[in-house]
């Protein structure tokens, strides 16, 4: 009962921390928070530039809050490790199709 209570908690957050999903400043934003420090001046740029991002989202979250930036992993099976081995894991289900968290969402489970 305590976990579907924590995910939902995360899944609020990140919604207060991005807003509004059709703001570019959202994006860049969000890009900025990931370390991504070039000046990206469309939304499909910002998915394209967090397509290449491995960051887990509740890490994201505490980095912002911390305004430190968040572990990025080189690459997605070792992001996938981290996230069941934590079970900092973000419900597939309340991303919502073309959303930010989309974005950075990968698939971890065979």
């Amino acid at each position: 009962m305590a976990r579907k209570k924590i995910r939902r908690d995360v899944v609020e957050e990140f919604d207060r921390y991005f807003g509004n999903a059709s703001n570019l400043a959202n994006w860049q934003r969000l890009c900025w928070d990931v370390g991504i420090e070039e000046d990206l001046n469309s939304v499909r740029k910002c998915r394209q530039a967090l397509s290449k991002v491995f960051v887990n989202i509740w890490d994201l979250l505490d980095a912002v809050k911390a305004d430190t930036t968040p572990t990025l992993f080189p690459n997605r099976r070792e992001l996938a490790n981290y996230t069941m081995r934590t079970r900092r894991v973000y419900p597939k289900e309340k991303a919502k199709e073309e959303g930010p968290v989309r974005a950075l969402l990968i698939h971890i489970f065979n």
